[in-house]
């Protein structure tokens, strides 16, 4: 990195102009430059010296007016190849509806804390969650962060707010004999291995879609989870690896969902050769009536005529999960467990997610104990 003064004659008489050599572009890798001026030679050398000392401090130079937007644009390609699809695309929606739209034109180097904790205010009021504009908050400390690696900014000013904090809604789920109820209907659908899967295995409604034969150990009785349906680039549904590695898991499945299964299989390979060359093997357990992946919204009509039939109250499909994970712990299985075939990253997620089950356990591990030990005396 070095610096150059050259003598500048013009009209209003003579100058001093000095370029300064700075790191290359962390993005592109081209070559960048500083001009600097003044009236005297000594001037020009100070504020050269001055830039040097700055470039060695590790402080931006050189990016003054590059915008959020700007550099935006430059963090998504350069993280795109690094992201599942699904979180690409998550967070590039959240640049272009809601962060760029508000703060898109500040300089980068110019954004403060006052304007992060503004844009977090005004995204409330706009009609957000505390939990959405949360993870505004972490999108944004994010890509400043890079900022700050890559020598754009000299801080990060996202480490210098308080976000809103993440807020958990209250968690609608069926009980033991509306699951019951459920199964006494849905048994009879096409789809009776699924819901069984959905509701005794809480795995979600992206791993049942993208789950092949080749995944299921039916005389073991256990079931591997290693793809899952998720939006990708562009809205399109697309096959991937599981978000996370406890994602990537094996689930011992009961016998019931296994009896299920060969039931299911049964009638696939019936429905095969009726259609002969029409079917389309590719291998999922679920398919629509050529052999091809189910659409979610497929999925999602026929549980809500299933629910309907059932005379339940109205749930999600992603709230079957949930229903599988109430039940479990409020049957005292360790939440260990519970974590492992629900694929969360760690137990803390689990009784966070799920604290509403916890009082029950409490007052059953207390009963548990104090018969154990009546028993003993």
């Amino acid at each position: 990195m070095k610096g150059s003064v050259t003598k500048v004659a013009g009209k209003n008489g003579t100058s001093w102009a000095g370029i300064v050599d700075l790191p290359p572009d962390p993005v592109t890798g081209k070559r960048r430059q500083k001009r600097v001026t003044a009236q005297t030679r000594r001037e020009c050398e100070e504020k050269i010296r001055a830039l040097l000392d700055q470039v060695d401090d590790g402080e931006a130079v050189g990016h003054e007016k590059l915008t959020l937007a700007e550099f935006a644009a430059q963090w998504l390609e350069a993280v795109e190849p690094s992201l599942r699809p699904s979180t690409f695309r998550r967070y590039a929606d959240m640049l272009r509806v809601h962060i760029l739209p508000q703060l898109g034109t500040r300089q980068l180097a110019k954004l403060t804390p006052a304007d992060l904790q503004r844009f977090y205010a005004n995204r409330l009021a706009y009609g957000l969650s505390a939990t959405s504009v949360h993870h505004l908050h972490v999108m944004l400390h994010r890509v400043l962060k890079q900022a700050e690696r890559w020598g754009m900014v000299s801080r990060n000013v996202g480490s210098m707010v308080d976000a809103p904090r993440r807020t958990f809604p209250e968690i609608t789920t069926w009980n033991l004999e509306q699951v019951n109820r459920f199964f006494a209907v849905s048994d009879r659908h096409d789809l009776a291995a699924l819901w069984r899967l959905a509701l005794l295995t809480g795995m979600r409604r992206g791993e049942l879609l993208g789950l092949k034969w080749e995944d299921l150990d039916l005389d073991r009785g256990t079931l591997a989870v290693r793809r899952t349906l998720s939006r990708g680039k562009e809205g399109r549904w697309e096959l991937g690896q599981p978000k996370t590695a406890a994602g990537r898991r094996s689930i011992a499945l009961p016998a019931s969902c296994v009896s299920s299964l060969r039931k299911h299989r049964a009638r696939q390979n019936e429905e095969r050769l009726r259609l002969g060359e029409l079917w389309e093997d590719h291998g999922f357990v679920f398919t629509n009536r050529t052999g091809n992946m189910l659409h979610v919204n497929s999925l999602s009509q026929a549980f809500g005529k299933l629910t309907a039939a059932s005379g339940l109250p109205v749930i999600r499909f992603h709230d079957l999960r949930h229903t599988s994970a109430t039940l479990l712990l409020a049957q005292g299985v360790h939440p260990k467990i519970v974590q492992e075939r629900l694929g969360h990253a760690d137990i803390t997620m689990t009784l966070n997610r799920y604290s509403h089950v916890t009082p029950d356990m409490q007052r059953m591990a207390a009963d548990t104990l104090d018969a154990a030990l009546s028993d003993a005396s």
